[in-house]
């Protein structure tokens, strides 16, 4: 996307904005001010994208984590089942 900026339009980034790639964004918008730094509303949008950037990462991070917890707790049930099926097979139980 950065070797061809015909994309590099205020739609698109604004686009790119509501799909939460605020990165992304944020790299049209500078280019945009690179063309006419006196875009005061793209200065403002700029500014609005790269704030959210942040959020995003701690979000993420705090989903990651959970997805983290989800698989040690299915792993954990698995080594559970295959101790209760030992059990069984030696009439533990």
């Amino acid at each position: 996307m950065d070797s061809d900026k015909t994309f590099f339009t205020v739609t698109m980034a604004k686009l790119l904005n509501s799909q939460g790639r605020y990165e992304e964004a944020s790299r049209i918008y500078r280019h945009l001010l690179d063309q006419d730094p006196d875009q005061v509303d793209i200065r403002q949008a700029l500014e609005a994208a790269v704030d959210m950037i942040p959020v995003v990462h701690r979000q993420w991070e705090s989903i990651s984590g959970m997805i983290e917890k989800w698989v040690r707790l299915i792993l954990k049930q698995r080594e559970l089942r295959c101790l209760q099926q030992i059990c069984l097979d030696d009439d533990w139980v």
